[in-house]
């Protein structure tokens, strides 16, 4: 089976979101929640939540990627984009997972909340599994539609913790070692004080640095050297 209808994905990114490239951080339980998700019989949904730049994103964009390499019908929405509606919603109830990023966004609009209620049950019918994620937890949304409130919560509702310094100053150094460069403690110490700390843009950093040094034909990221790859990619 191959994926039932597909969205234009958030990120325009060489690195391709999966579960092994996550950086977790304190976030390792939740992840292992993520991965399992899809194969586990005893819940139909998982809701996560957290402050931006904590990985919910990628995460789905795991569970999403997944599902196409397995070939199982899958579908991913996030609802930032302003060009969605709530007729995307239909017709959803026999995939196997939905995927459904920044939910919070459409709070209080009567119409996506009633979309999102429906879909809810009809995938419960249908045995299918969705995966949310929102910047705070279903009590604490500007919901309207109580009952929707309920329904957020019929699965585990987990939070995701931003990266912390230290794992994110080791994310780094760790995943530039995979890559065979070098990168010393005030190289990585530099790039965290002037970017942001998120899973995706700190891994896209990586593997721009490593097609640079690549072409460069050194391993050790210097702060110069650094400071030059950044600033050919934002010309």
């Amino acid at each position: 089976m191959t994926n039932l209808r597909q969205m234009p994905l958030p990120l325009s990114s060489s690195v391709v979101p999966t579960y092994d490239n996550f950086i977790s951080g304190s976030n390792a339980l939740t992840i292992n929640m993520v991965r399992d998700f899809r194969h586990r019989g005893d819940a139909s949904q998982l809701y996560l939540w957290g402050a931006g730049h904590s990985g919910k994103t990628h995460l789905l964009l795991a569970a999403y990627n997944e599902c196409l390499s397995a070939g199982v019908t899958s579908f991913y929405i996030s609802l930032k984009d302003d060009a969605v509606s709530p007729g995307l919603l239909d017709g959803l109830e026999g995939c196997t997972l939905i995927a459904i990023d920044d939910v919070d966004q459409v709070a209080g609009d009567e119409a996506w909340e009633q979309a999102i209620f429906n879909l809810i049950n009809f995938s419960r019918e249908q045995s299918g599994k969705l995966l949310f994620s929102a910047t705070s937890s279903p009590a604490a949304g500007q919901w309207q539609l109580q009952d929707l409130v309920s329904r957020l919560n019929w699965g585990p509702v987990v939070s995701l913790n931003v990266l912390s310094d230290r794992d994110a100053r080791a994310a780094l150094i760790t995943s530039a070692d995979e890559k065979g460069l070098e990168m010393p403690d005030e190289t990585a110490d530099y790039l965290l004080n002037r970017h942001t700390r998120d899973v995706a843009s700190l891994l896209e950093i990586v593997a721009l640095l490593d097609r640079e040094s690549l072409a460069a034909g050194r391993a050790r990221i210097t702060i110069p050297f650094l400071k030059a790859c950044l600033a050919r990619q934002e010309n």
